[in-house]
């Protein structure tokens, strides 16, 4: 059967339907494009009212195919779902569902190498599925459920099917990598050792990792770090800097924590980007709570932000707290998108006229090149002729989000 997966949401479902694509065309059925296809697999995302809305939309779009609604939204909310053939989550049970109702061979292709990213060099491995919080915010946690780890010698199979099929940039997904390993007797940094010990050339990058979660494995997590073949990156939100707004979003860490994790990177790794998440305008934040978000933003000095304004979601304890006009959701959201990307500026305008080590992971526009730097700042370099390798470029001109760049060096693998 032709198949179309059409993906929405964040780097797990991202690897979710990698591995479904891998699982399909083992057991006999061939890939297409949208319009050959007998059957579209939508894997969908919920976390906030717009992206519900747009699934919605897009599934409206798709409903004179035979469609396979899967992922967070029919998880989360399958009331919404009607008339569709319908499944949850696209973990392990969820792919083997759509097998069930595709058709599987009696005889699958054996170990077929698990695909890289399209476009790219960069492929993703899921670490776990759900997570130990209790955010009274969170849809995504009824959707994905309690922590489930995988085991450490099957993601490391995993990387080394990724490597050996090309991949030099290995994606760590999950819904807190931090928090792996805590249902199964092992924990993030144990993993990160064992996958640095690997043969190949590739780096790793680390996904989101919850404070409260870092803040268990913080020094074993440091020293993990030190290993050349991951990349000084962290993904740590924040989300209120108010430690009153934190307790009502049941994050179940303090401001001063986050700053307390970030400072201890720093101090060991001065070169790290930091990436962080806020959410605008949830229930009860002042100004004064806003403003505190703000100081910590000035303080920890973020490579990149990402901002969310609070969204309403149905079966979450925060859907029944007084929701604030949207006005003020939308002016809270503008001011933090304007520091983040002054603050961003400033960081990557560093970097103009100094040479830089570029991993060069995909094609861009216009004949250039995309790649990372040790800390994962990305960079737009021109010159490069081949991806998968490093290259010794010079930094010409910044913008809030990559790095322009220059290629000045021969190239070569890690």
């Amino acid at each position: 059967m032709r198949f179309c997966i059409e993906t929405h949401g964040c780097t797990a479902n991202i690897g979710n339907s990698m591995e479904l694509r891998r699982m399909l065309i083992a057991h006999g059925h061939q890939e297409s494009d949208l319009d050959d296809s007998d059957v579209v697999i939508l894997n969908t995302c919920a976390v906030t009212s717009r992206t519900e809305r747009d699934m919605l939309r897009r599934i409206g779009e798709l409903r004179s195919r035979r469609l396979i609604v899967a992922g967070c939204l029919p998880a989360a909310i399958p009331e919404l779902i009607v008339g569709f053939e319908a499944l949850g989550v696209l973990n392990r049970d969820g792919m083997e569902k759509v097998l069930d109702a595709l058709g599987r061979s009696e005889n699958p292709e054996p170990d077929r190498p698990i695909p890289c990213l399209p476009g790219s060099l960069c492929g993703v491995v899921s670490i776990s599925e759900g997570c130990l919080g209790a955010c009274t915010y969170c849809i995504v946690k009824k959707a994905r459920g309690p922590l489930r780890s995988r085991e450490p010698r099957e993601i490391e199979s995993d990387v080394r099917h990724l490597i050996n099929s090309g991949a030099v940039e290995i994606q760590l997904a999950s819904q807190d990598a931090g928090a792996y390993g805590c249902d199964i007797g092992t924990s993030l940094p144990e993993l990160l050792d064992l996958l640095s010990d690997m043969g190949g050339a590739f780096m790793i990058r680390v996904g989101m990792m919850n404070p409260s979660s870092v803040l268990r494995i913080l020094d074993d997590l440091l020293d993990s770090y030190r290993s050349e073949k991951i990349y000084r990156f962290l993904h740590l939100p924040l989300q209120s800097g108010s430690d009153r707004v934190l307790e009502r979003m049941g994050r179940g860490y303090t401001s001063a924590d986050f700053v307390h994790i970030v400072n201890e990177f720093r101090s060991r790794f001065p070169d790290i980007s930091l990436t962080t998440d806020v959410i605008t305008g949830f229930p009860g934040e002042t100004d004064q709570d806003f403003r505190m978000t703000e100081n910590v933003i000035r303080t920890t000095q973020p490579d990149k932000v990402n901002v969310t304004r609070y969204s309403r979601r149905p079966h979450t304890p925060a859907f029944m707290m007084h929701d604030m006009p949207d006005r003020i959701k939308k002016e809270r959201s503008r001011r933090m998108t304007e520091l983040w990307k002054e603050i961003a500026l400033l960081r990557n305008s560093r970097y103009t006229g100094h040479e830089l080590d570029v991993l060069v992971t995909e094609h861009g526009r216009a004949g250039s090149m995309k790649g990372r730097t040790r800390n994962y700042t990305g960079v737009v370099v021109h010159g490069a002729s081949y991806i998968g390798k490093w290259v010794r470029a010079r930094a010409t001109d910044a913008t809030p989000f990559y790095i322009k760049a220059r290629c000045t060096g021969s190239l070569w693998t890690l």
